[in-house]
């Protein structure tokens, strides 16, 4: 099991640096769920919350 986690979200993250959230930033669902599979992990829980970044991969046989 791959846990990833920040107590806080990704847009928080990027209003406390003051800048946009970034489509490119690899913690986003739609760019992390590819680059996991590729490498022969399964995406099985996603959480961008305001208080947390959860993501949580499974090795696939």
């Amino acid at each position: 099991m791959l846990l990833l986690f920040h107590p806080s979200g990704r847009a928080e993250r990027a209003a406390r640096h003051h800048r946009p959230l970034d489509p490119d930033d690899l913690l986003a669902e739609h760019n992390l769920r590819p680059a996991l599979e590729s490498t022969g992990w399964h995406l099985a829980e996603y959480e961008d919350a305001a208080g947390h970044f959860l993501a949580r991969a499974e090795r696939r046989d």
